[in-house]
């Protein structure tokens, strides 16, 4: 048994073919030693090693490690390679595990940070509590790093490898290099600017005049402005969650491009935050995070109308921080969902859960209700599937969780189903890309009466309302997500 650590590592190769080294368990006398592998598999990704009781623990990462603490990377937890693995790099024939090309990224030695805190932990016991902190001495990797556990999908496990913050001192240093030569080039540029003081960075705003809701005439200067007053409100429900952008350049013109993106674009600068995350059909997907105001107007500035985030953030991905309830009309008149929210609210008020009500932005309304219980994404949305259907029982002439339109026959669609992980909600404050240019604005649950209309608030209309308010109807429930 003395190598059972390495039985899946022996299990997966043929050591007659592979140049591999073997499944030995092995002992350095010198301080714990890593190494990044470029392997160019059937999908080039690299292969990050921690020497740890005597084998490599190992974590295959799809896209190059960085040194940027803003930017996420995914890292797949694999099988404990051997130690002498540190210093392969050579072809695995084709037909084998891994077959493709192993060449040395980057290698040094590392220190566990965790052994100086006041509960000290080895390493192995970091990763089995799926907190790992480390000192990394490498050519290319250099300072403290972390690998955190997100989640475990059969005998993987999602981890995500992130660069920590350095001294305030090395930080200031850095900022104001950078700014010093953003402000060399300043001269040159007649784009109006934005100063974002959370950041020190200047943003240009490029095509002010063109118009993106041509009924209104609302141009991209006014957009702009709309994403600058509103950010304060708007970022605490989009910070740390995965996000889709919805892009449409040239505005609601006939015609014109309308994209969805989930990918980051490599042109995107390196200080807008990223995480990679593996899609449903293994492709990785690099999603964009907006955390501040410098980031939401640089993405307006690139075309963007709505931003569409996770319902989870990224330090707990699989577990939703709401669940959303999606009051649909369809041909139902509005009278009808405000009904149903009022109800829903009813019965939700009788368990003791709170709730909070939107407009959707175009026909209908959005109810968010904090997820408190145990479990994740799967078990939300069965608690809302069975208070939707309680909804249907209670009001079965003007509502239905049917999600067949043809089979609905006029009546009111209570929606649940976006109550998945790797899904996107439309968030509150956020401009919907339709002719009126509304806004998906909070409300208080007085505030639903027959004389509400779903497009009450637009992008002209929505500061007046925000100016007659005490506070935000939407706090509490961004205090939820702390």
């Amino acid at each position: 048994m003395k190598n059972a650590p390495l039985v899946e590592y022996r299990q997966k190769r043929d050591f007659n073919i592979t140049p591999e080294p073997p499944a030995r368990i092995s002992r350095s006398k010198h301080k714990p030693l890593f190494v990044i592998q470029e392997h160019h598999a059937s999908r080039l990704h690299y292969d990050f090693r921690l020497e740890a009781d005597g084998v490599l623990k190992s974590w295959a990462v799809p896209k190059e490690p960085s040194t940027d603490p803003t930017v996420r990377r995914l890292a797949v937890q694999v099988e404990d390679h051997p130690l002498a693995y540190a210093k392969f790099s050579g072809q695995i024939p084709e037909g084998e595990y891994g077959a493709g090309t192993v060449k040395i990224w980057d290698k040094g030695t590392y220190e566990n940070l965790l052994e100086k805190k006041p509960q000290p932990r080895t390493l192995s016991q970091a990763i089995r509590e799926g907190h790992v902190e480390i000192l990394l001495r490498g050519r290319k990797l250099s300072g403290k790093f972390a690998l955190v556990r997100m989640k475990v999908r059969r005998k993987k496990a999602d981890w995500l490898l992130i660069k920590m913050k350095e001294s305030q001192t090395q930080h200031r240093t850095t900022q104001s290099q950078s700014e010093s030569t953003r402000r060399r080039d300043s001269g040159r540029r007649k784009a109006r600017k934005i100063a974002v003081s959370q950041a020190k960075r200047s943003i240009e705003f490029t095509n002010e005049d063109k118009i993106l809701f041509s009924e209104l005439g609302i141009t991209k200067g006014e957009v702009l402005r709309f994403y600058e007053r509103i950010a304060e409100l708007l970022i605490p429900h989009l910070r740390d969650r995965p996000m889709t952008l919805q892009r449409l350049p040239d505005g609601l013109r006939k015609g014109g491009p309308h994209f969805w993106q989930k990918n980051t674009p490599t042109y995107y600068p390196s200080w807008i935050p990223r995480i990679m995350i593996e899609s449903e059909d293994g492709e990785p997907v690099e999603y964009a995070i907006v955390n501040d105001a410098q980031t939401l107007l640089y993405m307006v500035n690139q075309g963007t109308l709505t931003f569409h985030p996770w319902l989870s953030r990224v330090e707990s991905l699989d577990r939703p921080d709401f669940v959303l309830f999606d009051l649909d009309p369809g041909k139902a008149p509005f009278e009808d969902v405000i009904t149903v929210a009022k109800t829903l609210h009813r019965e939700l008020r009788r368990e003791s859960i709170d709730s909070f009500v939107k407009t959707s932005g175009k026909t209908g309304l959005h109810v968010l209700v904090p997820w408190k219980a145990r479990g994740g994404y799967d078990e939300a949305r069965e608690w809302a599937r069975g208070f939707a259907e309680r909804i249907v029982e209670l009001l079965p002439d003007s509502t239905t969780v049917e999600r067949s339109k043809t089979k609905r026959r006029g009546r009111m669609y209570l929606d649940i189903m976006q109550n998945v992980r790797g899904h996107h909600v439309v968030p509150p404050y956020v401009l919907r890309a339709v002719p009126e240019a509304t806004v998906s604005t909070p409300l208080r649950w007085s505030e639903l009466s027959s004389g509400l209309h779903p497009g009450k608030y637009n992008i002209k209309t929505i500061f007046q309302r925000l100016a007659r308010l005490s506070e935000d109807p939407f706090a509490p429930l961004v205090s939820t997500y702390r």
